[in-house]
């Protein structure tokens, strides 16, 4: 059997309530025929009336006769002149009902509209048309909506829908990314997931140089979390309507950290020695081509370093102890030289110094606090004390050492020079 929602029985709704309004019509008819009926026979029986007796007898009779007449037709006219305007208010006033109750989500949009013909019955089904319109389009809207919630919780990045600079819609990736909630961030302003107010600043430029040369953003930068936590992440924007800054930005974010500190794991790695974290041999080389190009004439020294009694260290203690031994000396190094100068391990217990816009006389200087501190240095490793020693060649670049090659050859030969001297000294590579 059909529930009360089912169109056989809206049908039979719509039959009843047809078949009602059929029987009122009639109703109302034959009471009409039968009203004009009675006041034409009244008129008949007063006309016959005044032929059949005189004129006096007739005026008397006729006299009250005439009141009687007059007021049943005043009666009459207003019954039906009443009747009328209440058949054409009535539909105006149960469709100005059905509309609060549709506004008020009371009533289904399709059923319950009065009836009614001409203009009235035009308008009514005018307006029902609009409703059904705007229930469709609410409808459709409601599953898009319901559709872009399903993709806020489910997407495996973050998204965020800004406009004005504030945020308007916010993934749940996006909310476990920054630590707020959806509601802590709504219409609040993005400045709120920035490391600075430089930061937020430096990014706008960005984003609109960006836009305007290609129409969207596409970069790494930092976020910063509610519990002040900073971390990187790589974000895609565009307009929600292009080329329309009013229409909203809608942000892919992506957490990039763990990739991000991999990926400098990797290059830090390639670039650096892993015992004494100094650079490596091949970046000393990469660093001083660079430093060859960019100060040409101005003075540009290299140091190149050989420990005397390291390999005693070894032969005694082990490898572990002359691995210590490497490890201090780097220290050493490093609290000798400038800031701007590279420190790298070359190879075994041989190190080299590059120091950009340094003179010979500063870069002697240099080599001698290297020495004295090596010097001074002392390691005690299970129980017992070593010493070791350090040669040390000095080379300033010059036209005649145009490459990377005959600039460490020659600082390598200033250090053969050094130890063949007695070791534990500095030598300056002079060339013959």
């Amino acid at each position: 059997m059909p529930d009360a929602t089912s169109p056989t029985a809206t049908n039979d709704v719509a039959g009843q309530s047809g078949f009602l309004r059929f029987v009122e019509t009639v109703t109302f008819q034959v009471a009409l025929i039968a009203a004009v009926s009675a006041f034409t026979a009244a008129l008949v029986t007063l006309l016959f009336a005044s032929r059949q007796v005189d004129q006096t007898a007739a005026s008397l009779l006729l006299q009250p006769l005439t009141w009687v007449v007059v007021a049943a037709a005043v009666v009459v006219c207003t019954a039906i002149a009443a009747r009328l305007a209440s058949r054409m208010v009535r539909p105006l006033d149960l469709l100005a009902e059905r509309a609060s109750l549709l506004f008020q989500g009371a009533s289904p949009t399709a059923d319950g509209w009065p009836q009614a013909t001409g203009e009235v019955g035009k308008l009514i089904a005018t307006l029902r048309q609009v409703a059904l319109a705007r229930e469709t389009a609410q409808q459709a809207q409601h599953v898009m909506v319901n559709q872009l919630k399903a993709i806020l919780d489910n997407a495996s990045v973050g998204i965020l829908f800004t406009r004005d600079g504030r945020f308007e819609l916010t993934g749940r990736q996006m909310c476990l990314m920054v630590g707020w909630s959806e509601s802590e961030m709504r219409g609040q302003l993005t400045r709120m997931i920035y490391p600075s107010e430089e930061a937020f600043t430096e990014l706008g430029g960005r984003v609109r140089e960006q836009f305007k040369a290609q129409g969207y953003f596409d970069g790494d930068l930092q976020f910063k979390r509610k519990d002040g936590g900073i971390f990187w992440v790589h974000m895609l924007g565009r307009g929600v309507v292009a080329n329309d800054p009013s229409g909203g930005t809608i942000w892919i974010v992506e957490d990039i950290t763990e990739s991000r500190a991999t990926r400098e794991q990797l290059s830090w790695t390639a670039t650096h020695d892993a015992l004494t974290k100094l650079v490596n041999r091949r970046e000393f080389e990469a660093r001083l081509a660079q430093a060859m190009q960019q100060f040409q004439g101005r003075q540009t020294c290299v140091i190149f370093i050989d420990l005397d009694r390291f390999k005693a260290v070894n032969d005694t203690a082990g490898h572990a102890a002359g691995d210590e031994v490497l490890r201090q000396l780097a220290a050493v190094f490093e609290s000798r030289v400038r800031q701007s100068d590279t420190v790298a391990r070359m190879g075994g217990d041989e190190f080299a110094v590059l120091l950009p816009g340094c003179s010979l006389g500063r870069a002697l200087e240099i080599a001698e606090q290297i020495r004295t501190g090596v010097e001074g240095w002392r390691l005690l490793y299970q129980g017992q004390e070593f010493t070791v020693g350090a040669s040390l060649g000095v080379v300033q670049v010059a036209s005649d050492l145009p490459t990377v090659a005959a600039v460490l050859n020659a600082a390598d030969s200033a250090c053969y020079e050094a130890k063949r001297g007695g070791k534990n000294r500095v030598e300056t590579f002079r060339a013959k």
